[in-house]
């Protein structure tokens, strides 16, 4: 008997630290880290660019949507860099920009 397994991929995000200014007033970027094996979920390919209208009016062509984040996720924001491992396989792995993010009742959901 065939057991699914609706989370079966492994997302990582990128935190960037706040960035600071030296003595001399030179500018600091923040430290850039990764947060490894952050949850799990599941990665449905669009099948061609396909076109979302958000609620502050943009479109955007999404070839990605990521589905069964838990819905205590942290608010992934527009620009976000994400990186999924395809059945937590470390050598399929893929890193995306964030287009969109929404929190359901029971889970939360990102375009990718």
């Amino acid at each position: 008997m065939a057991i699914l397994n609706f989370a079966s991929h492994t997302l990582d995000y990128l935190h960037i630290g706040q960035p600071s200014t030296l003595p001399n007033g030179d500018r600091v970027e923040g430290v850039r880290t990764w947060m490894e094996n952050y949850c799990t979920c599941d990665v449905v390919p669009a099948g061609q660019a396909n076109e979302l209208t958000f609620a502050d009016g943009r479109t955007e062509r999404y070839s990605y949507t990521v589905y069964n984040l838990p819905r205590n996720c942290r608010e992934f924001r527009y620009g976000d860099i994400i990186r999924i491992r395809f059945f937590g396989n470390e050598a399929e792995t893929r890193e995306f920009k964030v287009l969109g993010f929404a929190r359901y009742q029971l889970q939360c959901k990102l375009w990718v």
